[in-house]
């Protein structure tokens, strides 16, 4: 499965039932793979609204040629410590304490922060020690933190 093309096909429609994707996951062997699609709104998102959409994609999907495969799918809340999908994300979380881990040189390395900064290749954490700027590039998972 190619996240990418799943996007595409699926943004335009969830949009049109008042939702919007927060961000796509795909994991699991491949002869049986799950696709978690998260979605939010400016209300918040409902069990009502994760059934409406899970339904909606489950039809879209059976008749795409290119979803022919095994897979499960799971419809959710991005929930209170969202993890981050695409760099535009960051910029409505100004001065919200983030958790980033990120490669580092060849180092793996898990920080916490307050974002300070979002441009167009990285971000900047205020940290105790002083600002900390990272690329988009280098990181693996990034999390708001409540």
């Amino acid at each position: 499965m190619d996240i990418d093309y799943i996007k595409k096909v699926l943004e335009e429609d969830i949009e049109r039932l008042g939702c919007q994707v927060w961000g796509l996951e795909i994991f699991g062997r491949r002869s049986n793979q799950t696709l978690r699609i998260y979605i939010d709104k400016n209300e918040g998102i409902s069990v009502e609204d994760c059934e409406t959409v899970s339904k909606h994609v489950s039809k879209v999907l059976d008749t795409e040629n290119d979803f022919s495969e095994n897979y499960m799918l799971e419809v959710s809340s991005p929930g209170l410590e969202r993890k981050f999908f695409y760099n535009e994300q960051y910029k409505d979380y100004l001065k919200e304490p983030l958790k980033v881990t990120f490669f580092d040189s060849q180092n793996k390395k898990t920080i916490q922060g307050r974002l300070e900064e979002v441009d167009k290749t990285s971000i900047t954490l205020e940290m105790k020690e002083g600002p900390i700027q990272i690329a988009f590039s280098s990181i693996i998972q990034a999390n708001l933190i409540i």
